[in-house]
This record gives structure tokens, C-alpha cells and sequence, in this order.
């Protein structure tokens, strides 16, 4: 284990929000958890170049570099909503706003696209979330078409695969950051692997929307204090879970047991 704490982003941002809803939901976010990085949702998910409404992106973004205090980093996921022009266009609002990271500016499918958005941009792009080739991760990487890799550990097939595609960005430099969409328990995964892969980023995404405060069926409770979680050190994961939460669970079936 090279870590025994794991630095995290909360994430989880929606669409469905107001931009000043959206802001008001990550200030209670941060304040709860301690943590000092988010990720808003921009643009329209595969939006072809539309937001979610007109104007959002920036008044969210505005208010929110407004609001939350001198030296919170904000990361960006677009999910798809822009090509490459569109993208490569909004670079010097986000440079103005101060913006650490551009997720998934284009289509996933569309790499070319994504690539062209990586040469232009002074900003580092992450992209991979949706990937699951270690032939694809491996031409990402070497033709730099990003410069945070981000497999998700699932997707892409579990420890030994996302392990594989951290040596591949290790040689070229380049950090991972994998995707994750899991809380406290559940996330125990990404808490492990961050915890043992040298090239890892600075912080591990985790979901967090301002109202989370940690599972009551498992051991450890996954607390996120001070913006960071503890590695769990017991045998396997490390997490097991309430004998008295398993027994109140009802049996659906029996067959084959």
C-alpha cells in the first residue's frame, strides 16, 4: 500500500438542476466533506453542441468560482455535448474561470475528435471512462489524445486490465484517474486501487451531492473527512459487512442452494 488516504473530488453533479441550484448543491457538498475539488456537469450529455439550457455552463460556472472559496479546483465533464470546434471555442472561458480538467469534451467514440480538443487545449483533457480496449487505451495513450486516462474499473474489466492501462500511461508520463460512479462501500475498489498504482492522479472521483454521510451496513463506514478516505487494511477489500443488516435481508429464492 503506497497510500493510506485517498484525496477525493465529489462528483455527481446533475443536468436537471438550475446552474444556481447546481452551485448551492456542491457548496453543501464541500463543506460536509472538506473537500477542495468538484466536477460539474456542463453542456448537454451527447448534446451536439447544445446546453442543458442557454447560459448554463457559464452562469454555473461563474457562480460558482464567485462562491466557493480562493483555491477550490473545479474539473468539467461534458459528456459527450461538444465536437471539437465547440469545444476548443469554449477553452478561454474555462482558462478565464480557471478550470483544472475538461472530461470527455466529445462523443466518446469519436477519438479523433477528442484528440483534436488534446492538441488544441492548454487544459488537460481526461478521457476513457466509457473505453474497455486495451488496443484503444494503448493508441490513446501513445498518440496523445489525452492527458489524464480514466478507465472505469468496471467497464474496463476489473484490477488487472485498469492495472495494465496505468503501466501504459506510466510510460508515457501521463496520470490515471479512473471513473467511478460508486459510494462508501461500494467504492472500495477504486479506494484499493488508488492506494497501490504509482501514476495515480491527485484525487479519486466520488460521488457526493451534499447528502451522504457514510453506509451503517458495512465496516468501515467510508467517512469522507477532511476531503479524503481512509484506505480499509482488512484481509481482501477490507470492508465487511453488519451481520444484523444480512439477517434483515429477505430471501428471494433458494434454488440451486
Amino acid at each position: 500500500m503506497r497510500r493510506k488516504r485517498i484525496p477525493i473530488y465529489v462528483s455527481g453533479s446533475g443536468r436537471e438542476t438550475t446552474a444556481e441550484q447546481e452551485v448551492e448543491v456542491y457548496a453543501r457538498a464541500l463543506e460536509l466533506s472538506g473537500a477542495k475539488v468538484m466536477k460539474f456537469k456542463i453542456a448537454g450529455r451527447m448534446g451536439r453542441n447544445a446546453d442543458q439550457y442557454p447560459g448554463r455552463t457559464e452562469t454555473m460556472l461563474r457562480l460558482a468560482r464567485k462562491t466557493y472559496p480562493a483555491g477550490t479546483i473545479i474539473y468539467v465533464d461534458a459528456n459527450g455535448g461538444y465536437n471539437s470546434a465547440k469545444a476548443i471555442a469554449m477553452a478561454p472561458f474555462f482558462k478565464e474561470i480557471g478550470i483544472g480538467y475538461f472530461e470527455e469534451p466529445c462523443p466518446w467514440e469519436e477519438m479523433a475528435e477528442t484528440q483534436r480538443v488534446a492538441d488544441a487545449l492548454d487544459i488537460p483533457v481526461a478521457f476513457g471512462e466509457c473505453d474497455s480496449s486495451l488496443w484503444k487505451f494503448d493508441h490513446m495513450i501513445r498518440s496523445r489524445a489525452l492527458d489524464i486516462v480514466q478507465p472505469d474499473l468496471n467497464y474496463n474489466g476489473g484490477f488487472i486490465r485498469t492495472a495494465r492501462v496505468a503501466r501504459m500511461a506510466a510510460k508515457a508520463g501521463i496520470p490515471i484517474t479512473p471513473h467511478n460512479t460508486q459510494t462508501g462501500a461500494a467504492a472500495c475498489n477504486i479506494v484499493q486501487f488508488a492506494s497501490a498504482i504509482p501514476n495515480i492522479g491527485p484525487y479519486m472521483e466520488f460521488p457526493f451531492r451534499g447528502k451522504y454521510s457514510g453506509d451503517s451496513w458495512s465496516s468501515p463506514h467510508f467517512r469522507i473527512e477532511q476531503g479524503s478516505i481512509p484506505v480499509p487494511d482488512a484481509p481482501g477489500l477490507g470492508v465487511a459487512i453488519d451481520p444484523d443488516f444480512l439477517a434483515k435481508a429477505q430471501v428471494l429464492s433458494t434454488a440451486g442452494a
